[in-house]
């Protein structure tokens, strides 16, 4: 009897690591080929980054140097270009990026923290 069960337990455990390895297989497979459309999608674009404030400030700098390195973390390798749109707090640049932006990723901001709780 102890036979049998060690025996049914070992090929559990094989038909569980064959099922492991396809799976494993095909979502890197899959992985792949949605980073390859990301990658074409990237090449050759530019990226714009909006800043939320005025220039020479410190959220001014922290956007410069993000868009600085970001381009080459980014599939495709886009320009990322930093753009000043200071005025209200943060809030004018984040009505642009959701109001009139392009919406396919070509776009993204920097605002400060305090966004979310400002009673407008």
């Amino acid at each position: 009897m102890h036979l049998i069960v060690t025996k049914s337990c070992h090929q559990a455990t094989r038909a569980s690591a064959r099922v492991l390895t396809a799976a494993v297989l095909l979502l890197g497979l899959a992985r792949s080929a949605a980073a390859d459309e990301v990658e074409d999608f990237y090449r050759g674009k530019t990226l714009t980054a909006l800043i939320s404030y005025s220039v020479g400030g410190g959220y001014d700098l922290y956007a410069r140097l993000l868009a600085h390195y970001l381009g080459a973390h980014i599939p495709g390798n886009p320009v990322v270009v930093p753009q000043n749109v200071p005025g209200a707090g943060g809030l004018r640049a984040a009505n642009d990026l959701y109001s009139a932006a392009p919406k396919d990723g070509s776009m993204i901001g920097t605002f400060s923290r305090s966004i979310p709780t400002m009673h407008w």
